[in-house]
């Protein structure tokens, strides 16, 4: 694991406490069994930034990204949810076995990384009617970059 995608969790918990989500008590990680049970399920290897993300507060962010399917065991149902989604929507796309949906919002739009670029993947957006969107050059860079973007550091 690179030093940067192991520390891809422990920034992202400094940055939820920084930004008034914290104490750190009220966030928890997922164990390595819960993760070790998400890559079996899907037959692939996470991306250690993500991996790491979810050991530091994959279970219960306190409030971060409410209203959406972040937190475990949500990852396990959005690949199904979009796949409903992406021929409802009329969409000519489809997902690669390697592609893993870590964030659903609603049915509206989902988040997704492919497993096998990198330890720190780029990521995507799907929603209707709209193609697979970039939104982030790297797992880490999309979670830093929503994590500053709903709410303003306390003092």
């Amino acid at each position: 694991m690179s030093e940067n995608a192991h520390a891809v969790g422990e920034r992202a918990l400094e940055l939820l406490v920084e930004y008034g989500y914290g104490p750190k008590r009220e966030i928890d990680g997922c164990t390595d069994e819960e993760l070790a049970q998400l890559e079996a399920e899907f037959d692939v290897e996470l991306p250690d930034a993500y991996k790491s993300c979810l050991r530091h507060i994959g279970r219960r962010t306190n409030g971060f990204l409410r209203g959406s399917e972040f937190t475990y065991p949500a990852p396990k149902y959005q690949r199904d949810f979009l796949e409903d989604c992406i021929e409802r929507w009329d969409l000519d796309a489809s997902l690669e076995e390697t592609e893993f949906v870590f964030r659903g919002l609603q049915g509206s739009a989902f988040w997704v990384f492919d497993t096998e670029e990198g330890d720190d993947p780029p990521v995507y957006r799907y929603q209707e009617d709209a193609t697979p969107q970039l939104v982030a050059d790297t797992f880490s860079e999309w979670l830093y970059s929503e994590i500053s973007d709903e709410r303003e550091p306390h003092d």
